[in-house]
């Protein structure tokens, strides 16, 4: 999903990633970090993104932002609640099934200071050539 939208918004891939870079973390039966979705990164600053497609909102939902102390949630679906606790954390949010939702996710980057292009045009050629990309 986020590697779809950076994508989408034309984020250079030096302004994200799966894994968080510079670490060299040893790992031990002792020690355990938490899982983290996504990164979005600008300069030194790597943001945890948190994803859930849980359908219907799920106040419970946001527990793994805090938890995770992530700076973005994408979610399929936030109810009000989500949404005033998300806000008041200033964790920036996308809820993707309301009217043009995905769109957000461009005031998101501007936030953090992201550079990105314009949208592009969300048809079946261009999301075939990013599926393609990604499943690489």
């Amino acid at each position: 999903m986020m590697l779809t939208l950076c994508k989408l918004y034309q984020v250079d891939e030096e302004n994200y990633s799966v894994k968080l870079k510079g670490t060299n973390k040893e790992v031990d039966e002792t020690t355990f970090e938490r899982e983290i979705d996504f990164y979005l990164i600008e300069g030194k600053n790597q943001y945890k993104c948190e994803v859930k497609l849980m359908g219907k909102g799920n106040p419970e939902s946001a527990d793994a932002v805090i938890a995770r102390d992530s700076r973005v949630f994408v979610a399929d679906k936030l109810s009000d609640m989500n949404k005033r606790q998300l806000n008041s954390l200033n964790v920036d949010w996308v809820e993707l099934r309301s009217e043009s939702g995905f769109q957000k996710f461009a005031e998101v980057l501007d936030r953090l200071n992201i550079a990105h292009g314009e949208m592009l045009e969300v048809s079946e050629e261009n999301l075939e050539t990013i599926f393609d990309e990604i499943m690489k």
